[in-house]
């Protein structure tokens, strides 16, 4: 059962509506962010109409705008944001789905601007203006939209859509358009993109001659052109119309494998397993592995054209090349009863060959096939990478009761990386898997060619006697 002292809803309704206001008015003073929510909230309590007219002062000023948004005042910024976001899908829409509708298409034409301006990498602030997408999809299906009016909308937030930030509009919109107003959607794009480009009232960022280049890099990770977002658009579009030769018509990188596997499974979708075939086909292969959507649709392609014996040789292939453990299931699944059995033998024997030690134990440990896992360790454990200590734990607790040897050998290893390194909070961390190693020792009797726990305990104080950090973990 819950404290009466712990800070939720219900426990605050027991302080009463009047000392609630009270501790409300006491919190906001000097939040300006507090502040505006509780005279939205109150405005809103009065009249939508009202609540209405201060959101859209609020986006007002929201656009006009130019101070850079730092990183001291972003999450304050951001949160204002959101909080516009919240009362317009929830609030407005319920009282009037028209005023919805023009204020989130009003908030939405805000993100190139807004995004402009603020020091953001952790991209919070465009994930605002996404969820905002979602909401002009809900608020559009609540109502009766002009359908004029709906194309501008969706033309305006594509062209200024710098940061993909509205990447998402048009699918999510699909449903309120036929095929023909799509193509003029297409036809509106195309002629808003021949328009002059706006150019930013945004300020300079200050930053330190250390700092530039990061920001620099940062923003030309992000910001692309205004032919990319139209392209995204049209891309969009012809997706939404089904019409697979107008997205590859748009695809001038067809020859990349993952964009052949784009291609592919779209015309799949339009049955034409022949023609994904020649897609497939024409992707060009560097000196790696092809990428797995190319595989994956190389492999749905195969099972339409009901070559399945191609299907199956490129199911094992993949395997041994990988060692994803789905494609092994996926090929098991289509052999002969009893063939199934000597074939996933085969495959799991030879795993353990697998130039990748780490990724052979991982297969084996999830297989799961423990005995093969714990005669890898036995046989390989030199080859392994203690850095990954995550996946090594998980394998070494699904190991312990088993096979408690190959269970202490890789919290050695996870321990010995540990202290190679020089991070403190690693040393620190190491100190809690020695305790493991420590605590399987002891149901060992024989450790054949390996250490025993005394003799590795005094190699380690040898060799790590200064990484005082580690020592002090210990009892």
């Amino acid at each position: 059962m819950a404290s009466k002292t712990t800070l939720n809803a219900k426990n605050l309704e027991t302080l009463g509506a009047a000392h609630l206001a009270e501790l409300l008015m006491d919190i906001s003073e000097g939040n300006a962010n507090a502040k505006r929510r509780l005279r939205l909230e109150l405005a809103g309590n009065e009249s939508p109409g009202k609540l209405t007219n201060e959101i859209r002062k609020r986006l007002m000023a929201i656009g006009a705008a130019t101070a850079n948004v730092g990183w001291r005042s972003l999450k304050g910024f951001r949160g204002d944001l959101n909080t516009q976001r919240r009362l317009i899908a929830e609030q407005v829409l319920t009282a009037s789905p028209q005023d919805a509708a023009e204020l989130i298409w009003q908030f939405i034409a805000l993100g190139d601007a807004v995004i402009e301006r603020t020091s953001d990498a952790s991209g919070g602030v465009v994930e605002v203006f996404q969820e905002a997408c979602q909401n002009a999809s809900a608020i559009v299906q609540a109502g009766k939209p002009d359908i004029e009016r709906l194309l501008y909308q969706i033309t305006l937030s594509q062209i200024n859509n710098t940061y993909g930030q509205n990447d998402q509009i048009i699918a999510l919109l699909t449903p309120n358009l036929d095929r023909d107003q799509l193509t003029q959607l297409r036809g509106r794009i195309m002629a808003a993109a021949k328009e002059p480009v706006a150019t930013s009232t945004a300020k300079p960022r200050t930053a330190k001659r250390w700092r530039k280049r990061v920001l620099a890099a940062s923003e030309s990770l992000r910001k692309r052109t205004r032919a990319e977002s139209v392209r995204v658009a049209l891309l969009a579009i012809a997706d939404a119309a089904g019409d697979v030769d107008a997205f590859i018509a748009l695809m001038s990188d067809a020859y990349v494998p993952a964009t052949a596997a784009q291609i592919a499974n779209r015309l799949l979708k339009a049955e034409r397993p022949h023609d994904a075939l020649k897609a497939l086909d024409g992707a060009r292969q560097g000196r790696g592995l092809p990428p797995a959507e190319w595989a994956d649709a190389r492999l749905q392609t195969l099972e339409a054209l009901d070559r399945k014996d191609e299907a199956q040789v490129l199911r094992l292939e993949r395997f041994r090349q990988t060692l994803d453990g789905g494609y092994l299931r996926a090929y098991l699944k289509r052999l002969p009863d009893f063939d199934d059995i000597e074939a996933e033998d085969e495959a799991l024997d030879g795993s353990k060959d697998f130039p990748d030690a780490n990724a052979a134990l991982d297969l084996l440990v999830r297989w799961p096939s423990l005995e093969r896992a714990a005669q890898l360790v036995i046989n390989r454990l030199s080859e392994m990478d203690g850095n990954s200590a995550e996946a090594m734990t998980f394998a070494a607790d699904r190991l312990s009761s088993r096979y408690p040897m190959a269970a202490l050998l890789l919290h050695r290893q996870i321990v010995e990386a540990s202290l190679i390194s020089f991070s403190e909070p690693s040393h620190t961390a190491a100190g809690l898997t020695y305790l493991e190693a420590e605590s399987l020792a002891r149901h060992i009797d024989d450790f054949g060619r390996f250490d025993t726990h005394e003799a590795w305990f005094k190699k380690l104080g040898n060799l790590y006697g200064r990484r005082t950090a580690f020592w002090k973990a210990l009892p």
